[in-house]
């Protein structure tokens, strides 16, 4: 959930609601605002998050707080390519982004009041299977980790 004015998901609740299909989900949306959540509250959902999804913004610096076997999946990081993917390789997490441009879709050029068009400064709609197929993506890497808790060894088996 964003509070910001750009980079919000114009079609979150289609994607939420896509999230809540699959059974082995347990959805939370969280806004991380200072005033609502304090801030170890903040640390204590993120650490208990196994795939955290958030478009691109300071809110993805949480993502130090991440488990080891956690996923973070910057859902469109604005063509600031770099920013949190270098963040969760010093982290030692797997990150992923939005790989297909033309299944995004902003709701305009964006409009920064001085440095003109911009990604960072408009809002989005994601292709909900694309979505999806990513998300199904991140939660095999999250049981495919090694230390992710429930993982079932051969001895189990």
């Amino acid at each position: 959930v964003r509070s910001t004015q750009y980079r919000r998901i114009l079609n979150q609740d289609e994607l939420v609601n896509a999230l809540k299909t699959v059974s082995i989900f347990d959805v939370k949306m969280v806004d991380y605002n200072h005033k609502d959540i304090k801030f170890l509250d903040q640390v204590k959902v993120t650490h208990n998050s196994d795939i955290f999804i958030a478009i691109h913004g300071a809110g993805l610096t949480h993502l130090v707080f991440l488990p080891d076997w956690a996923v973070i999946f910057e859902l469109y990081n604005c063509e600031d390519e770099r920013c949190y993917l270098d963040l969760a390789r010093l982290r030692g997490i797997h990150y992923m982004t939005w790989e297909k441009k033309e299944k995004v879709v902003p709701q305009d050029k964006g409009h920064h009041p001085t440095l003109g068009e911009h990604p960072k400064f408009t809002n989005y709609f994601f292709d909900v299977n694309e979505f999806m197929r990513l998300v199904l993506s991140a939660a095999e890497k999250v049981s495919g980790h090694p230390q992710w808790p429930f993982r079932q060894s051969h001895e189990e088996l």
